[in-house]
């Protein structure tokens, strides 16, 4: 036999031998670390953490219940969330070894990230449809379509493109706020709805829209706040002040020495959501009127 290929064929043994014993070995790591430990490496402030969480739990997911495949580096992310929440609820799993965690925890997984696929493909038809015709019948069917809840990141693609498709904002947000201070109670329940999608830059807008239903039509405000304070995640009452908040950060003049038009401005809007809550007598809304007017006058800044 050809000595080069004799060298070569030691050459591509040794290096299957090795990766046979490497991932025998991370197969009996894995067995070994506990689920306190993936929790720790869950919870780390750094991506080193995390990312060696992710690759505990894909190892054993991948092969064990996903046909071998492992899911990418977000659907991962998510998958460690409900390990993370599991053991949260459940302090005494914490013991078990990951292996034993993922495989009983995660055992579903595969079909309820199938599921999730579905249910933002649906919401991405719906919202798509709402926005070529904003009735008010497609406004309620597209709040249906959309989550109570925030959902586990097992298809970061379809939510992603789901808030893309929304909060287009020369577009279809657009729309969507117009019929919101229109006083569309539809739209309005999907604006709220809509908390369960955004963040960032995109639920710093959400917020302020909310907010600008106040002032043309109270008594609606108050009534879909009480509608929505358990329905949204973070909670309405927790958003509360960021939504009675009447000047976003983008409508603060940059020129204002002593933020002298930034108070000026600031307190005309909030005299106007002030007069607005206070036309507002139904017995049934006193007390979250009350709260609110509470939050707006503390937010009077003195000139």
């Amino acid at each position: 036999m050809n000595r080069g290929l004799v060298v070569t064929l030691i050459l591509v043994a040794s290096i299957l031998q090795a990766g046979f014993a490497q991932d025998t070995q991370s197969r009996q790591n894995s067995a070994n670390i506990t689920g306190a430990e993936l929790l720790r490496m869950l919870r780390s402030s750094s991506s080193a953490g995390t990312d060696q969480a992710s690759s505990l739990i894909g190892e054993i997911y991948g092969p064990k219940l996903n046909n071998g495949i492992i899911p990418d580096s977000e659907t991962l992310y998510g998958l460690g969330r409900i390990l993370m929440d599991y053991m949260t609820d459940h302090p005494v799993s914490q013991g078990r070894s990951v292996e034993q965690l993922v495989m009983e925890v995660l055992k579903d997984a595969p079909a309820q990230i199938e599921e999730i696929k579905a249910f933002w493909a649906n919401a991405y038809k719906v919202a798509e449809a709402y926005f070529s015709h904003p009735s008010p019948e497609n406004a309620e069917k597209l709040y249906m379509a959309l989550p109570d809840k925030r959902l586990p990141s097992l298809d970061f693609k379809g939510y992603v493109q789901l808030g893309n498709l929304i909060f287009d904002f020369g577009s279809n947000f657009s729309i969507l706020e117009k019929n919101m201070e229109e006083g569309d109670p539809h739209a309005v329940d999907v604006g709220f709805r809509l908390i369960n999608i955004s963040d960032g830059a995109a639920g710093e807008v959400l917020v302020h829209a909310l907010g600008e239903i106040l002032p043309k039509h109270p008594r609606l405000f108050l009534q879909k706040l009480l509608v929505h304070r358990f329905k949204a995640e973070p909670s309405v009452f927790r958003l509360l002040g960021e939504i009675l908040n009447p000047v976003a950060w983008w409508e603060i003049p940059e020129d204002d020495i002593n933020q002298v038009k930034y108070k000026e401005l600031l307190n005309t809007r909030l005299a106007l959501r002030i007069k607005a809550l206070e036309s507002v007598d139904d017995p049934d809304l006193k007390e979250i009127r009350d709260l609110c007017l509470a939050k707006l006058r503390k937010k009077i800044l003195q000139t």
